[in-house]
């Protein structure tokens, strides 16, 4: 009974601590954090499942306050930390997470060794879903490179699409339909007023699931294309409609309402 509630306890920190970084409540999701490192044993080489979760959710707190190097310091130290115990699959996490570090800070050419270096660990151990997340994140450093990759970034989205919408969560589902929909409006040779569904379809499925786990960040980045988009076709009231949205979850992330930790107590 006691290990059953500890496992329950540790499902119920990470639930919480995915939801406080959805909603830009940092403070919260860095409590969260510790206390998921409580749970662990100090003992060398003991609870190493738990050790790695915990310094891998540390590591995206910081990079969701968009301090990438202490991320990427946190991040390093765990992929020496996994490969010394011989921990593959971990490191294949934490090489995926070094690859966002640095697509978020505008170092998308650091960021393609360490998704090509996921990919390779997820074929060697048949890390399917993982091996999806990679190969999306790989298309979003494409992508983030110029006009010019485009294509490509598409061609690697449509690849990892099958995968990701059949058994992907909420947050990695969007963020897929609004790559595919960025990679189309990225491309000069698509045109929104003959093909406005290819990427209104997905910006706006992607804008349902966001809702539903109240990732503001992503949701806004949804309406905002979505409003441009509206613009273009000449729709002012579903434009506008839009741009409320955007302007909803803006304020809802610059302002969060940071709960105490009664919360999760």
């Amino acid at each position: 009974m006691s290990v059953s509630k500890s496992q329950m306890l540790m499902l119920k920190l990470q639930l919480l601590h995915e939801h406080s970084l959805h909603r830009g409540q940092l403070k919260v999701a860095q409590c969260l954090c510790d206390e998921l490192g409580f749970l662990a044993s100090p003992v060398s080489g003991v609870d190493m499942d738990l050790k790695i979760e915990a310094s891998l959710r540390h590591a995206r707190t910081l990079l969701a306050a968009k301090q990438f190097s202490k991320a990427a310091a946190v991040a390093q130290s765990l992929f020496c930390m996994c490969y010394k115990f011989n921990l593959h699959v971990q490191n294949a996490n934490v090489l995926l997470l070094l690859a966002e570090i640095h697509k978020k800070s505008g170092n998308a050419v650091l960021g393609l060794p360490y998704a090509l270096a996921c990919l390779s660990f997820c074929q060697s151990f048949n890390l399917d879903l993982l091996k999806a997340s990679a190969t999306l994140t790989l298309a979003e450093l494409w992508l983030s490179l110029g006009a010019s990759h485009a294509k490509r970034a598409l061609t690697l989205t449509h690849s990892a699409l099958p995968m990701i919408l059949g058994h992907g969560g909420l947050e990695l589902r969007a963020r897929a339909y609004i790559t595919e929909a960025k990679c189309y409006l990225s491309d000069p040779c698509f045109s929104v007023s003959e093909n406005p569904d290819v990427v209104l379809d997905p910006l706006g499925q992607a804008s349902e699931d966001l809702q539903l786990i109240e990732y503001h960040e992503l949701a806004a980045e949804a309406f905002y294309l979505m409003s441009i988009i509206y613009d273009k076709l000449g729709k002012s009231n579903e434009r506008e409609e839009a741009a409320a949205s955007f302007r909803t979850h803006i304020t809802a992330l610059e302002d969060p309402q940071d709960e105490t930790n009664e919360q999760y107590n």
